[in-house]
């Protein structure tokens, strides 16, 4: 996408707690049912304050990985079970686990794909005639072979456009997030789970081919739109073939 260049928001002082417990309960160290060690020893194994190890914990317990006990310990959730504001830590923090990894990066693909499957059928059953030939005609801008850099450029705006035609703001949301992340990614430097390409959440596409590819595969869809076909079975039919 194209908006790394704007500020990503500095760590909070509590970071480094939440990401060392959402590791742990992610990885096993922390199993469903065992109790957290106290503040203090979280505080020592973090580096910081008992205060920032107390809003870490309550963040966990925001998203439903942690019940936290008054006058108790608290207590590790099944993360199965957890909040969907939890996909946020797991974008962030999900590249550093050590066990699970491969299986983290199976399911944010069929997450993926899903995903794009929403957002084009919103776009296919609300869009305007106008925004269908919009998408066209920004699609028909970019090169028929353009390098890395215009191709990705295509694939941020084709995917915020199509966002835009479904007029579903749960969707609209949820695309927020995804660029929210991306735009810390990048600017963090960190590797990406899975594909290179894996920062968009529409992006289980042909992109492993080439750039050229994927601006074939976006005027398709386009085009299919344009002249209001249902776009899935070309979608489903391309995606399922690579």
């Amino acid at each position: 996408m194209t908006e790394s260049t704007r500020t990503p928001p500095r760590p909070h002082a509590a970071d480094a707690a939440l990401q060392g417990l959402f590791i742990e309960i992610f990885n096993g160290s922390l199993a469903p049912g065992d109790s957290l060690p106290p503040e203090r020893v979280l505080a020592e194994r973090y580096g910081v304050s008992r205060i920032i190890v107390r809003q870490a914990v309550h963040k966990l317990k925001d998203v439903g990985l942690v019940e936290v006990r008054q006058g108790g310990a608290s207590r590790v959730l099944d993360p199965a079970l957890a909040d969907a504001r939890v996909l946020e830590l797991l974008l962030r923090y999900g590249a550093q686990l050590r066990d699970g990894a491969a299986q983290l990066q199976q399911e944010l693909q069929e997450y993926q794909a899903l995903y794009a499957i929403g957002l084009l059928e919103a776009a296919a059953r609300r869009a305007t005639q106008a925004e269908r030939q919009a998408l066209l005609q920004l699609v028909q801008a970019c090169p028929a072979d353009p390098d890395e850099v215009r191709a990705r450029t295509l694939d941020d705006a084709f995917w915020r456009h199509i966002t835009r035609m479904g007029k579903n703001r749960i969707l609209q949301m949820e695309m927020a997030l995804w660029r929210r992340w991306q735009r810390s990614h990048e600017a963090a430097e960190d590797p990406a789970i899975g594909d290179p390409a894996a920062g968009d959440p529409a992006d289980d596409t042909p992109l492993g081919a080439s750039p050229a590819e994927l601006r074939w595969f976006y005027h398709a869809l386009a085009k299919q739109l344009a002249t209001g076909k249902d776009p899935l079975p070309f979608y489903l039919a391309t995606v399922r073939g690579n």
